[in-house]
C-alpha cells in the first residue's frame, strides 16, 4: 500500500492539482472543505435511506454506517476533485482565489516558454 502512496505519478498529480488551493488561506480552505463534508455527508446519508435491506439493521450497524459515511464525506472533502461545493464557498467567501490561480499558472507558463527558448537558442 505505501508502494502506491509514494508513486511518482501520485506526486505529480498532487503537485499539479494541489496548486488550485495554494494561495488559498487555511481557515478559508478549512471552511469551504467543512462545507463540503456537510453536503456529502447529506447526501450519502440520503442515498443510504433508499436502499432497503432484507434484515432489519441494528443500531450498532446504523452507527457504523453513519461513521462510514462521515468518512467518506472527509474524504471527497480533502480531495481535489470532489463535488465542487469547496469550490463554490471559496467563489463566495474568498474569490480572489480564482484569480490568483490563474496569474500563477499564466506566470509559471511565461517561465516555461522562456525557459525552452533558451533551450532552443543554444
Amino acid at each position: 500500500m505505501n508502494s502506491i502512496k509514494n508513486s511518482p505519478q501520485i506526486h505529480h498529480r498532487r503537485n499539479v492539482v494541489g496548486d488550485k488551493y495554494k494561495n488559498v488561506p487555511k481557515p478559508y480552505l478549512k471552511v469551504a472543505e467543512a462545507m463540503e463534508a456537510q453536503f456529502t455527508n447529506h447526501l450519502l446519508g440520503e442515498m443510504r435511506k433508499t436502499v432497503h435491506s432484507a434484515n432489519p439493521e441494528t443500531q450498532a450497524e446504523k452507527i457504523y454506517k453513519s461513521m462510514l459515511d462521515d468518512e467518506r464525506a472527509q474524504m471527497m472533502a480533502n480531495s481535489h476533485s470532489g463535488l465542487g461545493v469547496k469550490d463554490l464557498v471559496l467563489d463566495q467567501i474568498y474569490p480572489q482565489y480564482r484569480q490568483k490561480a490563474a496569474v500563477q499558472n499564466a506566470m509559471n507558463t511565461y517561465k516555461q516558454i522562456n525557459s525552452q527558448q533558451g533551450e532552443n537558442n543554444e
